[in-house]
């Protein structure tokens, strides 16, 4: 037992290594890009990484977790290589899809091969997915972390120099590439090395309509996440301009410092959970509760923190970019949410629930495009983050009210572990 605590922390302060590292990596150079850029250009860059974040939303039918339970009694080489093979193919249609946008949208030559660029490399970012996800489940994501971390380096070092060089923002796009081609490598030559170079395979149809027929609940679910929590900025950019999206979006960075504890913890413990759920269930229950509860509290304490913080570093940015604070205020009541409720998804999948994602998310993206249009209107970015929390109010808490026994069993531990002592019960 103390052995498995030992290695899911070392897990968890590897991931949390990898997410601290590329968030402060990323804050210093999105600083750097945007009051080179100005909101406007800024902006418009990441209207185009928006779209195509949702239309990504194809490779979660081969949803990780699913993966991760198949590797007790499928092969892990074949289940790596069908998982990713299928990944990349749904990653191929999506930028299909994309392609087609740019001859419909007609937005302009540089958005069109900056989002032709950024295409490409959701596609290149699927090739390391098994590998990755084969390196969690062992709680090895000190192999992952060690190629993210590099790729990342690299990353904000070509995107400085293009900034000193002033090239056009088209060039960031290209250095996401580079950077993905890096990770993939180096995680493929420390998988390799891991495995003794494990053996070719073949495409199983049978594993990957196993794969794809088990994700659809939780791909349903998941998209329907990516969609609430993107096309506030895309239709931002729609209903008004690439300019509330610019300042937006810095909003969104400063959120994903707040939320940076969630996958680590979650990633790391889910493979316990899996073990615990088989074997003794009042356990995992205790478990479930105890680490929402240290989820939540470590929320708690985050948002007070970033609220006597970041004042201060506002002082980096152009005047241009101030509306973000007040954004990321309200935008950061719905990663409560998000923090407490941040075991549900894999819960529902271990029960075999995963009907109850889909319909709750389903409802949940209706109603945030319904409030998006109502509220950007009214109220512009300020609207935009009101219809996001709002919905990841209702998806992650008021939801599991109306799904029978299940639902409000998983509502009743989340409302326990509102309190701090259940960490240590």
């Amino acid at each position: 037992m103390k052995n498995d605590i030992k290695r899911v922390l070392s897990n968890t302060l590897w991931m949390m290594f990898d997410k601290v590292f590329v968030l402060v990596l990323n804050l210093f150079v999105t600083v750097k890009i945007a009051n080179y850029f100005g909101k406007v250009e800024y902006g418009n860059y990441q209207y185009a990484v928006n779209i195509v974040a949702i239309l990504e939303i194809l490779v979660t039918f081969v949803d990780g977790r699913v993966v991760k339970k198949r590797y007790i009694n499928t092969d892990p080489d074949s289940l790596v290589f069908n998982a990713t093979i299928c990944r990349v193919i749904f990653s191929a249609i999506s930028a299909l899809a994309g392609l087609i946008y740019i001859i419909i949208a007609g937005r302009g030559l540089q958005f069109s091969i900056m989002f032709a660029v950024l295409l490409l490399n959701s596609i290149l970012t699927n090739l390391r997915f098994g590998m990755a996800n084969r390196f969690e489940y062992l709680l090895k994501s000190k192999k992952t972390v060690i190629a993210a971390d590099i790729a990342t380096l690299l990353s904000s070092v070509l995107q400085l120099i293009a900034v000193h060089f002033n090239c056009s923002i088209t060039m960031i796009s290209v250095i996401a590439v580079i950077a993905s081609m890096v990770n993939i490598a180096i995680v493929a030559l420390q998988y390799g090395r891991e495995f003794n170079n494990p053996k070719r395979n073949h495409l199983e149809p049978k594993l990957v309509k196993e794969l794809i027929v088990e994700s659809l609940p939780l791909a349903i679910a998941a998209s329907c996440a990516t969609i609430y929590t993107r096309c506030d900025s895309v239709m931002l950019g729609s209903l008004l301009t690439t300019a509330e999206v610019g300042i937006y979006s810095i909003s969104v960075k400063l959120i994903s410092v707040v939320q940076i504890a969630i996958a680590p913890i979650r990633e790391s413990v889910y493979p316990k959970l899996i073990a615990l759920y088989s074997t003794n269930k009042k356990e995992y229950e205790k478990r479930y509760i105890q680490i929402s509860s240290l989820l939540t509290w470590i929320y708690i304490i985050g948002v007070f923190l970033s609220f006597v913080i970041l004042p201060y570093a506002f002082h980096f940015l152009n005047a241009e970019y101030l509306e973000a604070f007040p954004v990321y205020k309200i935008q950061v009541i719905g990663t409560f949410f998000m923090y407490n409720a941040a075991l549900r998804a894999g819960h529902y999948t271990l029960i075999n629930k995963g009907s109850i994602l889909t319909y709750s998310q389903l409802i949940s993206v209706i109603v945030n495009i319904i409030l998006n249009f109502i509220g950007i209107q009214m109220f512009g970015m300020y609207g935009a983050a009101l219809a996001t929390s709002v919905t990841q109010c209702l998806s992650l808490w008021v939801s599991n009210l109306v799904f029978g026994e299940d639902g409000r069993e998983v509502f009743r531990w989340q409302i326990k572990a509102l309190n701090p002592l259940r960490m240590f019960l």
